[in-house]
């Protein structure tokens, strides 16, 4: 292969944008069989297209089979529109969260009616990212959805809309699905809206543009050719879905993009057939914990270090002791996220604080022994440990 080819599992790309040649012509992903967990997540235009009884009723039958769902639904300021007869979706925040409050209620009883017309019943759960966004929170919302799926309910999770403001938002349900799947461990996430796959250019205006079947990696040009697309609807396309792929992918769960509209699609995606775009999982991932430090973590205050500290955390994968840090600026609590910034003004990584910020800014620069005196404590650990930081890669 030389060195202008790029391997994408399933196609090969000759100079990125031109030829395709189908590398395997088998039928089947193994990324999407046995599926024991799973997260779907049904854009605006799908809830309220004819598709959408057909799909709650192929989630019926996965649950019926032992799947463990999750259904992420956008929809709720579609419903209130629809309810409220409002024909375009309106800018001003207020009037939409109001709409939201009216389409949420509209939005759940179709649910309840669909699954019911199945023998299920569903669990209505709205999150902002805020909820995510603190550990303890986010383990409570855990425990919520295992209790709720031995119960046989089918969670319907929904950002709440008519709270969150622009700091609070994953900024779309594309995201919200993405990190569901990380928080219930799934084996998938498929995202089904009017965006049908990842194309190689854009086929509204380019009619031999190809769909690109699977990506194992998701590169700066994957992401120039994801485009700007959009529906009137919904508040997602293309891009915000290679952002949840990123999230997805990045806690060890594969992601697929495909049509809501398409017969049968859940179905068949289970039993492995080709549709969409298969976001794939690499062989290197972080893990839920550090996963959840790196993408999901509220930053709560920023650490500046010194040059030896930045070198021991960048090339050695050392603790960040009290000793190398210069300056902690922010108010945080023990547990919270904070950035870790080199004498350079590089943001070297992100990790959990072993200490509250008026101790920080009291012990930094010291060494253990003194460390104790000053707090009085006969122990005296890391201000983060290894184990709770994330590094990023350098510029």
């Amino acid at each position: 292969m030389s060195a202008s080819t790029r391997s994408f599992g399933l196609w090969e790309l000759e100079s990125f944008g031109t030829k395709r040649e189908l590398m395997s012509s088998a039928d089947r992903r193994d990324s999407s069989t046995n599926v024991r967990r799973l997260v779907v997540k049904l854009g605006s235009t799908t809830v309220t297209s004819e598709s959408f009884e057909s799909l709650v009723g192929q989630i019926a039958q996965a649950r019926g089979a032992g799947i463990d769902v999750v259904l992420v639904t956008s929809g709720a300021v579609a419903a209130g529109m629809e309810v409220l007869g409002v024909a375009e979706r309106p800018s001003e925040t207020s009037r939409a969260q109001a709409l939201a409050a009216a389409g949420q209620a509209e939005l759940m009883g179709r649910y309840a009616r669909s699954l019911g017309a199945h023998g299920l019943r569903c669990a209505q759960i709205l999150l902002t990212h805020e909820d995510l966004s603190h550990r303890r929170h986010l383990l409570n919302i855990r425990h919520t959805l295992e209790s709720a799926f031995r119960l046989g309910l089918v969670p319907v999770v929904n950002e709440n809309d008519t709270v969150a403001t622009e700091e609070l938002r994953f900024g779309d349900n594309d995201r919200l699905a993405a990190a569901m799947g990380s928080v219930i461990d799934a084996d998938l996430v498929i995202l089904l809206s009017d965006v049908d796959a990842l194309y190689d250019a854009d086929p509204r205006s380019e009619p031999e543009a190809r769909v690109i079947e699977e990506v194992p990696e998701i590169s700066d040009e994957i992401r120039a050719v994801a485009g700007t697309a959009s529906t009137g609807l919904g508040t997602g396309g293309m891009r915000s879905k290679i952002a949840a792929a990123e999230l997805s992918t990045g806690a060890g769960v594969p992601l697929i993009v495909a049509s809501g509209s398409e017969p049968g699609v859940l179905n068949r995606l289970l039993d492995g057939e080709r549709l969409g775009t298969l976001f794939s999982v690499g062989k290197e991932t972080l893990g839920r914990r550090r996963h959840w430090i790196s993408a999901l973590s509220k930053i709560a205050g920023t650490l500046v270090v010194d040059a030896g500290a930045a070198r021991a955390l960048r090339e050695a994968g050392s603790s960040l002791l009290a000793i190398g840090i210069s300056r902690s600026e922010g108010t945080y609590d023990r547990g919270d996220a904070v950035v870790v910034v080199g004498p350079d003004g590089e943001e070297l990584g992100r990790g959990l604080v072993g200490y509250r910020s008026e101790d920080v800014q009291r012990i930094a620069g010291h060494r253990r022994e003194a460390i104790m005196k000053v707090l009085g404590v006969s122990v005296a650990g890391p201000v983060v440990h290894r184990d709770d930081f994330v590094k990023y890669e350098a510029s």
